[in-house]
This record gives C-alpha cells, sequence and structure tokens, in this order.
C-alpha cells in the first residue's frame, strides 16, 4: 500500500508539475505577445502625434480641411486671431442663443433650449448655463471624434505592420522572458486571411496557436489577429520534466525490489511447509522399517519363544527387507541431492530399454495381481538399445509403475498397460493406468520437490514427494522427454521419448 500510494503521489506530482510548467510558459508566451502589440500601438500613436508638430504647409490637405471645418488651427495660425466677443439670448420659453462675434461680424451660433419652469433650487440663468455646457460638451466630442478619424486612415493591416519590426519585437520580447525556442508566426486581417506570416508558418500544426487581436484601442475597430505557436513546444515541455525521469526510475526499481521480496518470502513459506511436510512423511517412513526391525529383534531374543531355523530365517528376512526399505528411501533422498548439486555420478552404457522394461513388469506383475489388478505389457520396439545408466533409468520405469499401483481406485480392479515403439530414430517407453488421476491445477505441480497431490485427511499413500522430481531429473540428464496426460478419476499416462543415438547428450 505505501508502495502504491508513493507511485500514485509520484504520477500526481509529475503531472502537476508538467500543468505548471505549462500554464506557466503559456502565460509568457500571452504576456509577450501583449506587450509587442501595445507596442506597436503606441509606435503608431507617436507616428501619428508627430505629425502635429509640423508647419501647416506640410499637413496634408484632407486634414487641413477638417481642422478649418471645426475651427481648429494650429498655435501658429491662431495667433491671429483674437478680440472674440460672446453674447447670450435667453426668453421665458427656455429658448436660448449664444452667438460668437469677431469685430461685430457673427462668428458662431448655438441654439437651445432648456425647462425653466421645471423646479430646481437653481435658477433659469443658472440652468441655461448648464445645457449650454453640456450641448458645447457635445459638440466638442462630436468634432473631436470627426478629427481622430480624419487623422488616423483606415488602413488595411499590412500596410500598418512591417513584418520585420514584428519579428524584432517578438524575438526581444521572448528572450526577455526566457523563451529561447523557435517560432513562426502571421497575421490575419478582419476576414481571417493570412497578409503577413514567416516562410515556416503552418496554421494547422500540432502545437498551440496564440492568437491575440492586434490595435485593440483602434478607432476603426477590426478583428485583425497576430498567431504565434512554436514547432517543438511539445519536445520543450518534454525536456522540462527530464528531471522526473530518475525518479520514476528509481520508484519502479524499488517496486521491482518489493515484488521481488514478496516473491521471495511467499516462496521461503513454501519451502517451510514442503519442508515441515518432507520431515513428518520422513520420520513416518523410517519409524515403520524401525519398528519392524525392533519388534523381529525382540522375537528373537525372547527367551519364551522357542527358536528354530524358520523362525530365525523367516525374522532375518524381515529385518533383510526393512533394511532395503529403508536404505532405498535413504538413496533416494541422496540421488535427489546429488542431482542438485551435480555430483551425481552416472554409469552410462548400452543397454536395451525392452529388457529393462520387461524385468521392471515382472517384479510388479504378481503385486498387481495380488490386488486383483491387470498388468498389461506390449514390447512393439524393435530398435531398442540406448546409451543409459541401468540403475537410475531402472528406477524411473519402477517409480513410474509405483506410482500406478499406489494411486490405484479402492473400488475397480487395476490395470496397467506398458507399451514401446520406436518413433523418429528413439524408442518411447509408455505407462498407463485407469487409477485416481491427477486433476489440472496439480498436474503442472506434480514434477515439484517434496510437492504430493493433497488428500485430504486420507493418508493411505506413504512416500517423500520426491519420485516424479526424480524421475524428471534422470530422464533430462538422458537427454530424453517426459510428457504426462491425466483426467481425475480417469486414469494417468506418462511417455518417455529416448533418443536412440548419443542419449547422454540429447543428440
Amino acid at each position: 500500500m505505501a508502495i502504491i500510494g508513493l507511485i500514485i503521489m509520484q504520477t500526481r506530482w509529475v503531472m502537476e508539475a508538467s500543468e505548471l510548467k505549462k500554464s506557466h510558459f503559456d502565460q509568457m508566451v500571452r504576456r509577450s505577445i501583449d506587450e509587442v502589440i501595445a507596442r506597436l500601438e503606441t509606435d503608431e500613436i507617436s507616428a501619428v502625434r508627430s505629425s502635429y508638430s509640423l508647419n501647416d504647409t506640410d499637413l496634408s490637405p484632407l486634414f487641413r480641411r477638417q481642422m478649418k471645418k471645426q475651427n481648429i488651427v494650429p498655435d501658429d495660425i491662431k495667433k491671429n486671431y483674437d478680440n472674440y466677443n460672446i453674447s447670450l439670448d435667453l426668453d421665458m420659453s427656455g429658448h436660448f442663443s449664444l452667438n460668437t462675434y469677431k469685430k461685430d461680424s457673427l462668428v458662431s451660433v448655438l441654439d437651445g433650449t432648456t425647462d425653466v419652469n421645471r423646479i430646481s433650487h437653481l435658477d433659469p440663468i443658472t440652468n441655461a448655463m448648464i445645457a449650454i455646457q453640456n450641448e458645447l460638451r457635445n459638440r466638442i466630442n462630436e468634432q473631436s471624434h470627426m478629427l481622430i478619424h480624419t487623422v488616423f486612415e483606415d488602413l488595411p493591416i499590412e500596410q500598418r505592420v512591417d513584418q520585420q519590426r514584428l519579428d524584432a519585437l517578438l524575438m526581444q520580447n521572448f528572450d526577455e522572458s526566457g523563451i529561447d525556442l523557435p517560432y513562426e508566426f502571421a497575421v490575419y486581417n478582419s476576414q481571417d486571411q493570412i497578409t503577413i506570416c514567416t516562410p515556416g508558418y503552418n496554421p494547422e500544426a500540432d502545437s498551440p496557436i496564440y492568437r491575440k487581436r492586434m490595435f485593440p484601442n483602434d478607432v476603426h475597430a477590426k478583428l485583425n489577429n497576430l498567431a504565434v505557436y512554436f514547432p517543438n513546444q511539445n519536445t520543450f515541455f518534454a525536456d522540462s520534466v527530464g528531471l522526473l525521469i530518475p525518479t520514476i526510475l528509481f520508484t519502479l526499481l524499488m517496486l521491482g525490489v518489493s515484488i521481488y521480496t514478496f516473491v521471495i518470502i511467499f516462496s521461503q513459506k513454501k519451502v517451510d511447509e514442503i519442508k515441515d511436510d518432507f520431515i513428518n512423511n520422513m520420520t513416518h517412513e523410517f519409524k515403520t522399517p524401525i519398528a519392524a526391525i525392533g519388534m523381529a529383534a525382540e522375537i528373537m531374543m525372547d527367551p519364551s519363544i522357542p527358536v528354530t531355523k524358520e523362525s530365525v530365517v523367516k525374522k532375518c528376512k524381515v529385518i533383510i527387507d526393512q533394511c532395503k526399505r529403508q536404505r532405498n528411501m535413504v538413496e533416494r533422498i541422496l540421488s535427489i541431492a546429488a542431482i542438485d548439486s551435480g555430483r551425481l555420478k552416472m554409469n552410462w552404457k548400452t543397454m536395451d530399454v525392452n529388457e529393462i522394461v520387461e524385468a521392471v513388469t515382472n517384479s510388479f506383475k504378481l503385486q498387481v495381481e495380488n490386488a486383483g489388478g491387470e498388468m498389461i505389457c506390449q514390447i512393439e520396439a524393435i530398435d531398442s538399445e540406448a546409451y543409459i545408466d541401468e540403475v537410475h533409468f531402472t528406477n524411473v520405469i519402477y517409480n513410474l509403475t509405483e506410482n500406478a499401483f499406489k494411486y490405484r481406485k479402492p473400488d475397480e480392479p487395476l490395470k496397467i498397460y506398458i507399451k514401446t515403439w520406436n518413433l523418429n530414430n528413439g524408442i518411447v517407453i509408455s505407462i498407463k493406468d485407469n487409477g485416481l488421476g491427477i486433476s489440472k491445477d496439480n498436474l503442472n505441480r506434480i514434477f515439484d520437490k517434496f510437492y504430493r497431490v493433497p488428500t485430504g485427511n486420507v493418508h493411505n499413500v506413504k512416500g517423500f514427494g520426491l519420485g516424479l522430481a526424480y524421475v524428471k531429473s534422470i530422464v533430462e540428464l538422458h537427454g530424453a522427454q517426459l510428457t504426462v496426460e491425466s483426467e481425475l478419476n480417469i486414469g494417468t499416462k506418462f511417455d518417455i521419448f529416448l533418443p536412440l543415438k548419443d542419449s547422454k547428450n540429447g543428440k
């Protein structure tokens, strides 16, 4: 849970850091573009303002006509105009007339009305003056608006923006903001058509395109836009989180080590369980022959029991059989240990496999028949000589046959089929039975050391769980292949394919 929580926190941190970097980048880009647009607008206003310092002869005819029409003239012209007289006429109906004279000549007239009967704390004259003031302000605003429209001509955007100047401003502002990525830009007119652009500009680029309106305070309001994008923006974000990669790698390494630790812990737990089962089985298996040997020796030493030659031979036979059984168990355990350590010595020689199969069949046949079963042996292999270890290969056939006998059904006669035949320059030894069978869940584990198929509380089959592990190891040492087919309550079949040429190396 701690590791999963750490991974989640690391993932969220990476995502938040990436989003923060992207947000900061977007903010810096938009601020830089705003500064460029403001600079272009300031430059244009400065250029227009400088025109007011020109002489009257340098002004455009349109501008001069508009100035004269509005009675707005430069300082060097209006200095000749002075001595103006203003008169106000106000009647009882609220109509007023403001007249401007110069040397008894009428220059301008301003007419209007005011409500002299309105209930107010002001007198009619004051109301009239306020109305005159408002009327003058409206006319001045109209004249100023007309003048501004005259001064700022309605030019297309491509005539108002110089591409090199715009490029230089963008480069300067991006550099001051710490953005050193290559960029592409374009200027769109009010019809959303590209009028100015860099050679590499692609309107369908995968990178985000930043668009800003140009001249937002323009007198002639139009939706001209500046579009900028960075072709390597995605790579820039990937590089920005490059320092997070070692953190992720170390986290994954820690996760792998933890998983490996868990695997070892569960494996050791499993080994401990197998070890306990093995010790219990070994203790029980060794107690039986020891008890039999001890009982036979006590009977022979009991003075109350008459000693005859036949009784001595019988007791000695019991002792010899139990000693042999105990020796076989010890040798089987030591053989597995020797195989694991690579110290098992093999006595290789050319032997007839058919003879070994027949010998094992004959040794088991009487035992199977006494249990009410039947043993069928079919020797069909013509070429049956192979390079093998006689003792260990015989033990392989013996163990498989013994398992077929031990795991038989209690309510059904046992049938064991042993068959040999030639196949692909080799010999196949097949051992099949109609016993209890093995479930699919246990079939993949039957060759593990000390593993025994669970039988619940029934312990009628003795053993250490080493037989099939020993069989598989010996078969592999002979360069042979072992396959098993089994179905629960149907039976089991083991097939051994043994190459006949240089079987020791499996060639």
